[in-house]
């Protein structure tokens, strides 16, 4: 049996489209509250099924997508249910996609700040700090870039490539608010590790939550041209 969680009411989108982290996290944790054991056992069956070597891989893209449009729904005011997280299966094709090609964007940032540091780091002193610093500025750099990929693949019509081509298209334009909001994210996502690990279950499902609402009231308004 799936939860029917509470009616809440549809979040108004700001026509200017500012930034306003404080807002996009009290209206993440109200929705998140308010239907915690839809988000909670949603994500449970995310991430555990994601835990499976290999098959984490292939089916994380679709739930990832069934899970964002879950919370894309209740932040609409519009009724979701648990089972719902299966539903990016109908996408199965677009959200395996979107992962490897967010895999792939990764690796192509990652390998050659691995080989720069490694050679940074064989210079004393000077080098090592640099090799922190740049590790630093590429892991920004990173979870900035892709930041809307998700939302934007699940809740659009726009294609894998195209999404990743557009969320880091809006980084550049703006720089700093999308390394604040990543930031923020982060850690808030990581926090519920304090708790032996079981506090992920409310903090990355805010997180995601948080990302959801951006994407609606930030990203949207002020969206690159094609």
């Amino acid at each position: 049996m799936t939860a029917q969680p509470p009616a809440v009411q549809p979040q108004p989108m700001p026509s200017a489209g500012q930034m306003t982290l404080g807002p996009f996290v009290s209206k993440a944790w109200a929705l998140v509250t308010a239907n915690l054991v839809l988000f909670i056992v949603s994500y449970l069956i995310f991430a555990v099924l994601c835990s499976i070597p290999l098959v984490g891989l292939i089916i994380g893209g679709p739930l990832m997508f069934g899970f964002v449009r879950i919370i894309q729904k209740r932040y609409k005011g519009e009724p979701a249910e648990i089972g719902q997280v299966f539903d990016g299966f109908k996408d199965f094709s677009k959200g395996l996609v979107t992962v490897l090609l967010a895999l792939v964007a990764s690796l192509c940032i990652v390998i050659p700040i691995v080989i720069i540091i490694v050679i940074l780091s064989m210079i004393p002193c000077v080098g090592a700090v640099l090799a922190v610093l740049l590790y630093i500025c590429a892991i920004l750099a990173l979870s900035a870039g892709l930041y809307f990929l998700m939302p934007i693949a699940a809740l659009s019509a726009t294609s894998p490539m195209d999404a990743i081509k557009a969320s880091i298209k809006f980084l550049f334009a703006n720089i700093g608010p999308m390394v604040l909001l990543s930031v923020v994210t982060a850690l808030i996502s990581m926090a519920g590790a304090i708790a032996c690990g079981v506090g992920v279950l409310f903090t990355v499902p805010l997180a995601m939550t948080i990302s959801v609402i951006a994407y609606n009231e930030y990203y949207l308004p002020n969206a690159p041209a094609a």
